[in-house]
C-alpha cells in the first residue's frame, strides 16, 4: 500500500487506520501532558521524532517533547512546583520568582525541564510566555520554538487568543518567504517543505554526522501529508499575491528583482537586522537597510548569500542555546 497506487477500498482503509493512529496517538500524549497545571496555559503542543514519525526512527524509544505556552510563567511555576516540583532538579530550591527570572531574563526566553520520568516514558518540556512566543513566531527572535513549528506538531490545547492564532500562521509565511527567497524557479512540493524544515538546522554541525545528515529528509518524506495540511492554505494565498503558479506538485516562481524584492522586505525583522549587520561588515558603505535590501535583491547571486543568513538565523538560535546553559537550563536537542 505504500506505492501510492490505491483502490477505493483501500484508500479508505488506510484513512481508517491513521484516524485510528491519530487518535490513539492524541489520547496518549493528553495523558502525558496531564501532570501540568493549566494555571494560563495559552496552548501546548508536543514535537519531536517522540510524536512525528520519521524514517528510520522508532518513536516509541524517542524523548517526548512539550512546549507549555503561558500567559503567567510565575504562576504556572509556582503550580508546578507544588505538582511535579522533582522536574526542577536542584533548582527547585531557588522557588519560582527566580525560576521565572531566568525563563524571561535570558534571549531564548524559554525554561525547559528535561529528562522527566512520566510512567515508562521520558518527557522533556519547555515554558514559555505568550507574548515573548509571539515575538518569536512574528519576528523570529530566537527562532527556538518558531523553528519547530515550522514542522508538524501534536497540538494538546490550541492557541486560546485570536494573537497567538495569527502569529502562528505569521511563522508559516515567514518560512514560505524565506524558502522562496533560496529555491530556484521551478521546484516541486517536497523540495519547499525540505528547505522551510531545514532553515532552523542550517549551519549545524550535528547535520554534517553520518547519523543525522538526511534527518530533515526523513522528517518531510514521512510526512509529506502533514506537511501539506500546514501549508496549503498559505500556498493558495501566496499564488494570488505573488508570481506563484501551480500545477500539481510542481511549483513556477518568477524571480525578477520586483519579485526579489518584495520578498525581502517580508522577511521577519530579526533576520532582516542580521543581513544588515552582516552586510555592513563586508561593505561599510552600506548604510541602511532598504539600500541593502535593493543592492542584495540586484545581485545575480543573492539566492547564495541567503543560504549564508540562514547560517546567521541559525547562529542567532544557537547563541539562545548558549545563553540557556549560561541560565543553567537544560541544553536542548531538535
Amino acid at each position: 500500500l505504500l506505492d501510492g497506487k490505491h483502490s477505493e477500498k483501500e484508500a479508505f482503509l488506510i484513512k481508517l487506520l491513521r484516524s485510528d493512529y491519530y487518535l490513539a496517538m492524541m489520547m496518549h500524549l493528553e495523558r502525558i501532558a496531564s501532570i501540568f497545571p493549566r494555571t494560563s496555559v495559552s496552548m501546548m503542543f508536543a514535537y519531536g521524532s517522540g510524536v512525528i514519525a520519521q524514517r528510520n526512527s522508532e518513536i516509541k524509544r524517542n524523548m517526548i517533547d512539550f512546549v507549555v505556552v503561558v500567559d503567567k510563567p510565575l504562576e504556572w511555576h509556582k503550580e508546578n512546583l507544588k505538582l511535579n516540583s522533582s522536574h526542577y532538579s536542584m533548582l527547585r530550591y531557588i522557588g519560582a520568582e527566580r525560576l521565572t527570572k531566568l525563563q524571561t531574563d535570558y534571549a531564548a526566553r524559554v525554561y525547559c525541564n528535561t529528562m522527566v520520568r512520566v510512567g515508562e516514558f521520558s518527557i522533556k518540556y519547555s515554558v514559555i510566555r505568550t507574548s515573548h512566543l509571539i515575538s518569536d513566531l512574528i519576528d523570529w527572535k530566537s527562532l527556538y520554538i518558531s523553528g519547530r513549528m515550522h514542522k508538524p506538531v501534536r497540538v494538546l490545547i490550541p492557541p486560546t487568543s485570536r494573537e497567538l492564532e495569527e502569529a502562528c500562521k505569521m511563522n508559516l509565511k515567514n518560512a514560505c518567504h524565506m524558502a522562496l527567497l533560496i529555491l530556484p524557479e521551478k521546484f516541486n512540493e517536497e523540495q519547499l517543505y525540505t528547505t522551510i524544515a531545514s532553515l532552523s538546522y542550517s549551519g549545524d554541525i550535528r547535520m554534517k554526522i553520518a547519523e543525522d545528515r538526511n534527518k530533515v529528509a526523513n522528517i518531510v518524506q514521512q510526512n509529506m501529508r502533514q506537511f501539506a495540511h500546514m501549508y496549503e492554505p498559505i500556498l493558495n494565498h501566496l499564488c494570488e499575491e505573488i508570481p506563484l503558479t501551480r500545477s500539481g506538485q510542481y511549483f513556477n516562481h518568477l524571480l525578477t528583482t520586483d519579485n526579489i524584492l518584495h520578498l525581502l522586505e517580508l522577511l521577519p525583522s530579526q533576520v532582516l537586522f542580521e543581513i544588515e549587520n552582516y552586510m555592513q561588515k563586508c561593505n561599510p558603505q552600506q548604510c541602511d537597510l532598504e539600500e541593502i535590501i535593493f543592492s542584495l535583491a540586484n545581485d545575480i547571486n543573492y539566492a547564495e548569500k541567503l543560504n549564508n543568513f540562514q547560517i546567521i538565523v541559525y547562529e542567532l538560535h544557537e547563541k539562545c542555546r548558549v545563553d540557556k546553559r549560561q541560565g543553567q537550563m537544560c541544553t536542548e536537542s531538535k
